[in-house]
């Protein structure tokens, strides 16, 4: 092959090629221009790709990074998904308790004979859990939600302010009715057959004309425990005419009550009773056709019928 020439002219450069066979001869024509321009083209063919390359390399490093950092806001999203959650369970179990405390307070009132609070119950306002998908949940939705949560709290912890009002101008009242339902002598001093109840009744040692009761007889045998039928104070423990060993106790409110013809006495003056508890044995002593016991209630010292006392 023979070789090629280049033959400059003008503006411009001429390239022929010969082949060494009879083949015709090639020529290509350009501008003297165009090779500093191809040069150009490919120094910022060069510098656009190294830039490309560099930008796209950033790029995936930002969005590593984004990445990264979007799945550690999901997972601080998630814990706060999940206290939103638990604070406003708590609320409502507060509030549950709020309304069951009331509840109770008024089962005790209406033991003891005091009018309810249950208007209180009404008042205590009730809290509902969201019930909305929180899978969804956005910043913006979580702290619309903490707001919520914390004007609950608020509205709670004034609320148990009140019931503690409440319940503290409940305790003397609670307190005093207890203590009055507990001196009241609401139980039989003892369990055995009513053999002479209160009122007229025929004289038991003659069987003839009347004569007027003022207590229940219980029959029974010697040594039977008796019971003082309400809290109180002994003011009298001995021998009184007629009934024998006797003891009186005081219940306050003017109600005293007394057990007569006993063979024993279990308390003394001065001491302190419980209601139900054992005070004596009975027995026949004094004016008496046997074994039993003779009891009173009285009021401001008036005799009156026990049995109306009685549960």
């Amino acid at each position: 092959m023979k070789k090629a020439f280049t033959k400059r002219k003008s503006n411009h450069a001429t390239f022929m090629y010969i082949p060494e066979s009879e083949s015709k001869v090639v020529s290509v024509r350009i501008p003297l221009w165009m090779p500093k321009v191809m040069a150009i083209a490919l120094v910022l063919l060069l510098l656009g790709t190294s830039s490309l390359l560099y930008i796209t390399n950033s790029i995936n490093k930002r969005y590593s990074e984004s990445k990264d950092e979007i799945s550690a806001l999901a997972a601080v999203n998630s814990h706060q998904k999940q206290e939103i959650e638990k604070l406003q369970n708590d609320a409502v179990q507060i509030q549950q308790q709020l309304v069951e405390n009331i509840r109770a307070l008024d089962q005790i009132k209406e033991i003891v004979g005091i009018k309810k609070s249950s208007e209180a119950a009404e008042e205590i306002k009730t809290i509902q859990p969201n019930s909305a998908d929180t899978s969804q949940t956005t910043s913006d939705d979580a702290s619309q939600q903490l707001s919520q949560i914390k004007t609950s709290y608020k509205e709670l912890s004034i609320q148990l302010l009140s019931q503690r009002r409440l319940i503290d101008n409940s305790v003397d009242p609670v307190k005093k009715q207890v203590s009055y339902l507990n001196a009241m002598p609401s139980i039989k001093p003892v369990n055995t057959k009513i053999t002479d109840s209160y009122g007229y009744r025929k004289n038991p040692f003659t069987n003839r004309g009347s004569e007027f009761h003022s207590g229940i007889d219980f029959a029974g045998e010697t040594g039977t425990s008796i019971k003082a039928t309400g809290d109180g104070v002994v003011i009298f423990a001995g021998w009184q005419s007629g009934y024998g060993k006797v003891l009186i106790i005081s219940h306050g409110y003017g109600i005293t009550t007394l057990y007569g013809h006993n063979s024993q006495l279990l308390v003394a003056k001065g001491d302190k009773v419980k209601k139900e508890q054992i005070i004596s044995k009975m027995g026949s002593t004094g004016r008496s056709t046997g074994p039993h016991l003779h009891y009173e209630v009285r009021v401001y010292g008036k005799p009156v019928n026990p049995s109306k006392y009685f549960k």
